[in-house]
């Protein structure tokens, strides 16, 4: 691969260390986000006791929610039209909450 003056570079060199280490952080988030979805699936009892029930909604607000269908926790930025018969929680109605935080509705509720 060669740069834009002809010299041959590696993909190690395109990028700066602040990119490498945001990318590493916004996947570790999201892997801590994918781990609470597992822990809901594993215990199903938290979310009905813990989390706020989103059942009629047709258009979601912008948050953070636990889709109990496909077991992910998802942060939605805009609003999203859901399918009727969802079984959603809202955990956080800000979607950039930090993760801690969404783990502490989480497991212990608000």
């Amino acid at each position: 691969m060669r740069d834009s003056r002809g010299t041959r570079v590696t993909p190690e060199d395109t990028t700066s260390d602040t990119y490498r280490a945001e990318r590493s952080h916004r996947e570790a988030m999201q892997q801590e986000l994918m781990d609470l979805g597992v822990w809901l699936i594993e215990h199903p009892e938290a979310a009905t006791k813990n989390l706020k029930p989103i059942r009629s909604a047709k258009v979601l607000k912008p948050g953070v929610y636990y889709n109990m269908g496909t077991g992910m926790v998802d942060r939605i930025f805009s609003p999203q039209r859901v399918a009727l018969g969802h079984k959603m929680f809202r955990i956080s109605a800000d979607p950039a909450a930090p993760v801690d935080e969404i783990r502490r509705t989480v497991l212990e509720g608000k």
